[in-house]
Parts: C-alpha cells; sequence; structure tokens
C-alpha cells in the first residue's frame, strides 16, 4: 500500500516537473522570438561593434581633423570609417564618386570653414559649412559613439 502510494505521489511529482518544465521552454522560446529580445540582441550587437572600431577620435575636432586628413590623402575607404556604422557603407560609396569626379578638394575646403553651430551637447556636435563664396553648404553633425570616439553621424 504504501508503495503504491510512493508511486502515485512520484508519479504527479514528476508530471509537474515536466509539465513546469515544457512551460518554461515555450516561455523561453516565446521570449526569444520577441521584439524585445531580438532588440536587445541588436544593441548588444552594436555595442559590439563600437567597441572594436578604432576609428575616431576623442573629441569631435580631432574626428573632424582625421577626416579631413583621409580626404586631403584621396583615401575614401578611411575616411568613411569616421562615420557611424550604419552609414559607412553608403558614405564610401559617396565618397568614392566625389572623389572620381575630382571635387574631393572642394568637399575639404568646405570641411575647413566648419564652425559650430546651435544645439550642441556632451554627446552630440554640429558645425556649419560654408563654401568658397562664404554661402551656407551645410552642415556636419558628430556624435559621441558608444566607445567614446567622436563619429559623423550626417554632412
Amino acid at each position: 500500500m504504501t508503495k503504491t502510494i510512493v508511486k502515485f505521489f512520484g508519479g504527479a511529482v514528476l508530471v509537474v516537473v515536466l509539465g513546469l518544465g515544457a512551460l518554461f521552454a515555450i516561455d523561453y522560446i516565446r521570449y526569444q522570438k520577441s521584439p524585445e529580445y531580438q532588440a536587445q540582441k541588436e544593441a548588444e550587437q552594436i555595442k559590439k561593434e563600437y567597441a572594436e572600431d578604432p576609428y575616431g577620435g576623442d573629441t569631435p575636432e580631432e574626428t573632424l581633423r582625421l577626416f579631413i586628413s583621409a580626404l586631403k590623402q584621396g583615401d575614401a575607404n578611411l575616411a568613411a570609417k569616421y562615420f557611424v556604422l550604419d552609414k559607412q557603407e553608403e558614405w564610401r560609396a559617396d565618397l568614392s564618386q566625389i572623389q572620381e569626379k575630382g571635387l574631393l578638394d572642394e568637399m575639404v575646403g568646405d570641411l575647413g570653414t566648419a564652425k559650430q553651430g546651435a544645439g550642441n551637447s556632451t554627446t552630440r556636435m554640429v558645425y556649419s559649412l560654408a563654401n568658397e563664396k562664404n554661402e551656407s553648404a551645410g552642415i556636419l553633425v558628430m556624435i559621441k559613439a558608444p566607445n567614446n570616439k567622436w563619429k559623423i553621424q550626417d554632412l
């Protein structure tokens, strides 16, 4: 009789443990497919990529100097590395086209006129650019990346 009771309760405990394990597994799989989990993984990947990225200066001015130096050397690939990671390929292509058209010197001249604009903070810097006629040629926006290097966000 006691063996039967022990077997019954042992079986019941086993069923409960297996049920809880199945519920946990289902919940875990559902969590891994959730948008929150995917966003977290993407953020971790971006942080890792920035941690491994040595390009950029410790100040916005240093990044601008490095960027201009790469342009003066005619190295579009190096110059593109000073942009935020998700824009590097786009700018690599754009800078190559600018180089093919022989306009890098003009771009360097415009960048040499950079003056700090409005909307600056400890993590974002905006510069206004002018052309040789002192007309507005656009803006340059830099941000402080997760690795504390300054990167060009927009030009």
